[in-house]
């Protein structure tokens, strides 16, 4: 059990090595959607571990505010494709908004971990 506890928690702090694990593995049989795939299943993962990076950070707790931005984000998108379209495809939808999250994620992420190692770094010099 503490392999998988260990597993969890590399995929939490760096969801990018599960982004590539299921790229290199889906790439034999999906070819180009296996990134979409990819980007599909570390969602998840991102949507736990830029909370969990920003409290190991700063110690702040933000969990709830980045469900209340996703939930915003869900409407916006919604009302977009409402105006645009007037009728809604849900599972194209879905998959645009989910998409959407995958980005802006992954640009949390990234950030908050640059800032971290800068942060890191001034804390070492002594600055």
């Amino acid at each position: 059990m503490d392999i998988l506890y260990t597993i969890g928690a590399v995929f939490i702090f760096a969801p990018f090595l599960a982004f590539l694990l299921v790229v290199l593995i889906a790439r034999k049989k999906m070819k180009y959607q296996s990134i979409g795939l990819a980007a599909d299943l570390t969602t998840f993962l991102l949507f736990l571990s830029v909370p969990v990076s920003i409290k190991a950070i700063w110690h702040i707790e933000i969990s709830a505010l980045i469900y209340l931005i996703a939930i915003l984000i869900a409407i916006v998108l919604l009302v977009i494709e409402w105006k645009q379209t007037k009728e809604i495809e849900i599972m194209r939808y879905i998959r645009q908004t989910w998409r959407m999250y995958f980005v802006l994620l992954a640009l949390a992420y990234a950030s908050i971990w640059a800032i971290g190692i800068v942060l890191s770094f001034l804390h070492f010099l002594g600055v």
